[in-house]
């Protein structure tokens, strides 16, 4: 049984910014494609996870990037299941580049049921995930909760329309990097290099639902993120880590 996923892929035009580094949200599409990939080899592909009612809903990512992958740079990604705590399965992923890149990333998932929209337990999944344990770190990432002393303002409204949706009917869990990086001026997503990104998903954003997007100065090198839904629900919380 392959205890590890194993992938790599070169980081393309249509993946890169203006400055030739990897997007943020194409980082992580595929870390996401990766997990996927990875059940694929386990015996369970998303089709027939979707078929039989299953979904996976990721609830929080943190991703540092010691080195960000650049254009034309060849990644591997490693990922692998770090089992469950309660009704939260963790998953780690590891990479490296041909030109320096290198990273990790830790992220924590529920189990749902894509009809009900309920959170299932891990004795509902009938199939077998391998644990590798040790790597990376044990516990979970911590939830993103932006700090009170925080001063956070109204960046711009938006739509969640077909290009944001995905399989699952909902925003994916990658577009809420955009919505990040949509709020930064040019000056500074040119003069500003991402070590590290951490988000907490709240709630979904189905297909033509609106929101707003707020964001904070740069405050210690972080720029903190927050998504309200038209009711003023959190539909997410976000932090950007930036290098000195």
């Amino acid at each position: 049984m392959n205890e590890k996923g194993i992938e790599s892929f070169q980081v393309s035009s249509s993946q890169s910014d203006v400055e030739s580094r990897i997007k943020l949200s194409a980082m992580l599409e595929r870390l996401q494609d990766g997990a996927d990939r990875h059940l694929q080899q386990l015996g369970m592909t998303i089709s027939e996870m979707l078929r039989d009612g299953f979904g996976w809903m990721l609830m929080t990512m943190d991703l540092t990037l010691t080195q960000t992958p650049v254009l034309e740079e060849k990644v591997e990604i490693s990922t692998w299941s770090k089992g469950y705590q309660g009704v939260v399965w963790l998953r780690d992923y590891e990479f490296i580049g041909t030109s320096g890149a290198s990273g990790y990333a830790r992220s924590a998932w529920t189990l749902v049921d894509i009809h009900k929209r309920k959170i299932l337990r891990p004795s509902a999944l009938p199939y077998e995930i391998p644990v590798v344990a040790g790597d990376i770190t044990d516990g979970p990432p911590a939830k993103v909760s932006i700090p009170l002393e925080i001063e956070m303002r109204k960046a711009y409204e938006f739509i969640a329309t077909y290009s944001l949706i995905d399989s699952n009917g909902h925003v994916n869990n990658a577009r809420y990097a955009d919505l990040c990086y949509d709020a930064l001026s040019a000056n500074e997503v040119s003069s500003l290099r991402m070590e590290r990104f951490r988000i907490t998903y709240h709630r979904e954003v189905k297909q033509d639902e609106q929101g707003i997007v707020e964001r904070s100065e740069l405050v210690d090198q972080s720029i903190w993120f927050r998504g309200i839904n038209h009711t003023g629900k959190l539909i997410f919380e976000a932090q950007i880590q930036f290098g000195t």
